[in-house]
């Protein structure tokens, strides 16, 4: 970037080249490099790698203008006509927007690029020598709109934005040789053909040379998937396809043509009263691009940065970065801020504002304050009933394994699901860069016969593993439903046997074992069902009398069982059995929440003094009738009494009591073993006659 000439558009920077770059650092644009040129000073910026509105002089300028609180306006426009031809025709809804500009050039080349822009061009090597050409750039690299320019005279037909097809190719303005355009890529063609990969590069077909007159200037918005996909499909990054995959602003597509005009006309390039007109292309709506308006609380800004703004001030600088600001109806320290076009793609939420107010009154002016923090508290009942499944499952010998969200229809299809199924319905990516992860997966017993298989492979003869995750289900034809999901999978051989003698395998019931060790860790239990009014989708997918749906409350939680054997041959695994179970985890969450939380006590001064003792009490007498004596008779104050240990072998039924004695630093250990004594020799009295004995 040309110092000189981004001070055309921001004046108001520092006189001093060492200032200047200190204001871009402070507003975020990392100066990497200043180099002195025959041209002038040069600066090599680091962008931001989400802010397309960043690659050109007008977007350096309005960040430094909201810095400055100066705004930034758009450069003069030429006054374009309808066009009386017919508008170009979009049949793909990766085109945004798409219009064209028409003007006639004027004869003879006495007309020159002027030098300072001429330059600019050549910092990023984008001058051509082509007035119409560099006139297209000179828009890109000054407002950020990308522009492309034909020969209207070499275009046959009207232009058609449409995908590529099979077997097309192109002879792009880079090189000689046709280059295969691969299908499903936005593309621009005529009626002979393809004339510019959308976004990326035009071709040499309707290519602008020095004997053009009839330009067409094509001004336009493309979806920035779509315009990565087909950079990197081609191999070729160019200044057009850096800004459309960042996001374009679609308030500049009209803008960006009627500037390039003005440019022409200001450069005297144009004919005489030549028509200059404008035609716009009927789009399919996207609603990315729909007005939005964020929400700013003053009062949260302040507490969040630690100082106080002034609510003027922060209107002005949001207003000058092109934000348009009012003031809320109902709330008096509260803002509306009008999301520009050139911001449509990154920001959402009020924490996007908070950032733009930071790096307009500089992160650095700011105090060093650290957040407030509580004392924390306790697990939440989801957090709680969490843990005690991993511990149970870890118990048992499960693995965690974490997998992807994502996998093909061709994956999918090994599953074998039956026709109609609703397994057959996904959540699907319309723009998956790679096929292998467009669907969103809607069941995990894919995943886990991948891991068998994996392992397997690997010679391991057991796996036990388990994941939390999220299944996303297709509802109607444009809606979905999201649902927590704990799944897990076992198969082979629990315990490896010696030569002559195989490990045990598991079974079903060694699963249902499991699954209510891990209900009743979260103070509740399953119920266990073959049949049910909905039955879960996976359940056609396993062993028809070695499975079951999971019901807690009488509601549907999941399944478990045996996979069915023709779903396990698909992936050729080595196992007689293999054990899956899938478990709406949430549903056991309400045992968690029914409890309160116990009331935590100040830890004492000095430590309670604690002794044990084990009687044997015989059947028919409770061990709360032998705490409520040694209670009542203690010696010494009692912080608790409480039973610890419980020995049950043939006749004997050893319980062992722990007492907790309170302790002010007074009492010395010969008189807790005098109330020890007491309080055994009252118990045995008390209970002789009854069976009682100490052990």
């Amino acid at each position: 970037m040309s110092l000189s000439l981004l001070r055309h558009y921001r004046p108001q920077l520092p006189a001093s080249t060492r200032s200047a770059c200190e204001v871009l650092e402070d507003v975020g644009i990392e100066v990497k490099r200043l180099q002195e040129t025959p041209g002038g000073e040069v600066l090599t910026l680091e962008l931001l790698a989400n802010r397309g509105d960043h690659h050109c002089y007008a977007g350096i300028a309005r960040e430094l203008g909201g810095r400055f609180e100066v705004p930034t306006p758009l450069p003069p426009q030429a006054t374009l006509t309808a066009d009386e031809a017919p508008a170009p025709v979009v049949d793909t809804p990766t085109c945004l927007a798409f219009g064209v500009a028409r003007c006639t050039l004027a004869d003879g080349d006495g007309t020159r690029l002027p030098e300072e822009w001429a330059e600019a061009l050549r910092l990023n090597d984008e001058y051509t020598g082509l007035l119409a050409v560099d006139a297209g750039n000179t828009v890109g690299r000054e407002i950020g709109q990308p522009l492309h320019v034909y020969d209207a005279d070499r275009l046959v037909g009207p232009l058609r934005v449409r995908l590529s097809e099979e077997g097309e190719t192109a002879r792009l303005l880079d090189g000689d040789e046709p280059v295969p355009i691969p299908a499903g890529l936005t593309v621009v063609a005529d009626d002979e053909g393809i004339v510019a990969v959308a976004g990326v590069m035009g071709t040499r077909r309707a290519a602008v040379t020095d004997s053009t007159r009839h330009l067409l200037v094509e001004s336009a918005l493309f979806d920035p998937v779509a315009v990565r996909r087909a950079a990197r499909a081609l191999q070729r990054q160019t200044a057009a396809a850096t800004r459309f995959e960042r996001g374009a602003d679609p308030t500049l597509v009209r803008v960006g043509a009627a500037r390039a005009v003005a440019l022409l006309d200001e450069w005297g390039a144009l004919a005489p009263d030549s028509p200059r007109t404008w035609a716009e292309s009927a789009c399919p709506p996207d609603a990315r691009l729909a007005p939005r308006e964020i929400r700013l609380d003053l009062d949260s800004l302040d507490t969040y940065y630690a100082v106080p703004f002034d609510p003027a001030a922060v209107e002005r600088r949001l207003t000058c970065l092109g934000f348009s600001v009012r003031k809320d109806d109902e709330e008096d320290r509260v803002l509306r801020a009008g999301v520009p076009g050139h911001r449509l793609w990154d920001v959402f939420n009020p924490e996007c504002l908070y950032e733009e107010i930071g790096r307009m009154w500089s992160f650095d002016s700011f105090p060093a304050v650290l957040p407030e923090a509580g004392g924390g508290k306790a697990p939440t009942p989801r957090q709680r009933t969490r843990v005690a499944l991993e511990q149970v499952l870890v118990g048992y010998g499960f693995f965690e394994v974490v997998t992807d969200g994502f996998y093909s229809r061709t994956a999918h299809e090994r599953l074998g699901v039956p026709a109609g199924s609703s397994l057959t319905r996904h959540v699907e990516l319309r723009n998956a860069i790679d096929r292998n992860f467009s669907l969103l997966k809607n069941n995990a017993l894919l995943q886990g016969l991948d891991i068998a298989d994996y392992n397997q492979r690997r010679s391991l003869t057991c796996g036990k593993y388990f994941e939390f995750t999220h299944l996303f289900e297709a509802v109607d034809t444009d809606d979905h439903r999201e649902r927590p999901v704990l799944w897990g999978m076992l198969w082979g051989e629990e315990t490896y046997g010696a030569w002559q003698d195989g490990g045990q395998g598991f079974d079903f019931w060694y699963l249902k074992g499991v699954l209510e060790e891990m209900a009743h860790a979260c103070g509740s239990r399953f119920a266990f069902a073959r049949t049910v009014d909905e039955p879960s989708p996976v359940a056609e997918l396993m062993h028809p009398t070695r499975s079951t749906h999971l019901l807690v409350d009488g509601r549907v939680a999941g399944l478990c069982g045996e996979v069915h054997p023709s779903v396990t041959a698909n992936w050729k695994l080595r196992t007689d059995r293999v054990l899956y179970f899938e478990l709406d985890w949430t549903a056991l969450i309400a045992a968690f929440g029914t409890a309160t939380a116990e009331p935590v006590d100040d830890m004492p001064e000095h430590p309670l003094l604690r002794r044990d003792v084990a009687f044997h009490l015989p059947v028919g007498l409770t061990a709360d009738e032998v705490r409520e004596e040694m209670e009542a008779v203690s010696p010494l104050e009692l912080a608790w009494s409480r039973v610890t240990d419980l020995y049950e072998n043939g006749d004997v039924r050893a319980h062992t009591f722990e007492l907790a004695f309170e302790n002010d630093n007074t009492i010395t250990a010969e008189q807790v073993n005098g109330a020890m004594s007491a309080i055994t020799s009252h118990v045995l009295d008390a209970f002789r006659k009854r069976g009682v004995y100490q052990r």
